[in-house]
């Protein structure tokens, strides 16, 4: 990445308040992010990747909240931003999509006023938000604009209901979009086609963007990074090129051996990860992946921090050159 970053996370902690103390869920992420850049965060359901970006947005409710770390966005830190100056930020600078359209939407208003209201909460005139819902509308590929701008969410299947939500994340041309499973509730051809479609709009609008997803598959040919996540703790970092190809943490190349391969026509059973992941009242002496890991050593009941790995880096003791097969 070159140039500064317009994220930078620094050691976010996020924890679950209570009388008896703080239950600590995300542990000391980090992560940075350019201008137009692309990367993905990855993992199981309850690796914390929803949690993290919900963090980044100032959107965790009590008892969520954040406990250390920094996050500086464009050259402001976020986690000193009195709330006022955050609702300027969301949706104008930075917006989210999130995984359900159809609770994101507001089921008593119409899509159009939906949309345009993403404009005139920023100070856009009525008139000119109107005029450019319509053409937000078309550009998200939703046909005649003008006749399902007037339309309720139940009556828009949930493609159409996620292109919406894709137009009101961009109305204000945001430099960052946050697009956290976007595609889990749809079918695999529309999930094409919304992957398609946001990745097309990134390259002509230059946002960086931030992919969640537990499907490495997806995000494969969209993304410059990947960012892996296990039980709140970011795991591995790497180029998609050398993680696809030179994983360097055991349980990335447990992801990747869980999928499919379409080229190999004696369909071998897919790699199963044993257990489960552990729950955030789990205690787990150092590693968190290590009751699951084939690769676990002695040396991983302390727990690893993330080191330079190749052109990444990694949160593990021991080097792929020692792995067993």
């Amino acid at each position: 990445m070159g140039g500064p970053a317009l994220l930078e996370v620094e050691d976010l902690a996020v924890a679950a308040r209570s009388r008896r103390g703080d239950l600590e869920i995300v542990h000391g992420v980090g992560l940075q992010l350019g201008p137009g850049e692309t990367v993905a965060v990855v993992g199981e359901t309850g690796s914390g990747k929803s949690l993290t970006m919900l963090a980044l947005m100032r959107l965790l409710s009590p008892p969520l909240g954040i406990t250390r770390g920094r996050v500086t966005f464009d050259g402001r830190d976020l986690t000193a931003l009195p709330e006022r100056d955050m609702r300027e930020l969301r949706g104008s600078q930075m917006a989210m999509v999130y995984q359900d359209p159809m609770t994101s939407l507001n089921p008593l208003m119409r899509i159009g006023a939906q949309v345009a209201e993403a404009m005139t909460a920023h100070g856009v005139a009525k008139s000119e938000a109107q005029r450019r819902s319509l053409e937000l509308l078309a550009r998200v590929e939703i046909p005649d604009p003008e006749r399902t701008a007037r339309s309720y969410p139940h009556e828009f299947s949930g493609g159409m209901r996620q292109r919406a939500v894709i137009a009101i994340a961009l109305a204000m041309r945001p430099k960052l979009l946050i697009a956290d499973e976007p595609t889990t509730a749809l079918d695999v051809t529309i999930q094409q086609q919304i992957l398609a479609l946001v990745n097309e709009l990134r390259r002509e609008l230059g946002m960086a963007t931030i992919w969640v997803t537990h499907d490495l598959g997806v995000v494969a040919r969209l993304v410059d990074r990947v960012v892996v996540m296990y039980a709140g703790h970011v795991v591995e970092n790497a180029p998609v090129d050398q993680l696809f190809h030179a994983p360097q943490h055991p349980y990335t190349r447990s992801l990747l051996a869980a999928l499919p391969n379409p080229a190999d026509d004696s369909r071998p059973a897919l790699v199963q990860i044993p257990g489960r992941p552990p729950l955030p009242t789990d205690v787990v002496e150092g590693c968190p992946f290590r009751p699951r890991c084939d690769q676990a050593r002695e040396a991983c009941r302390v727990r690893p921090t993330l080191q330079p790995r190749s052109a990444g880096s990694a949160a593990c003791w021991v080097p792929p050159a020692e792995w067993r097969p």
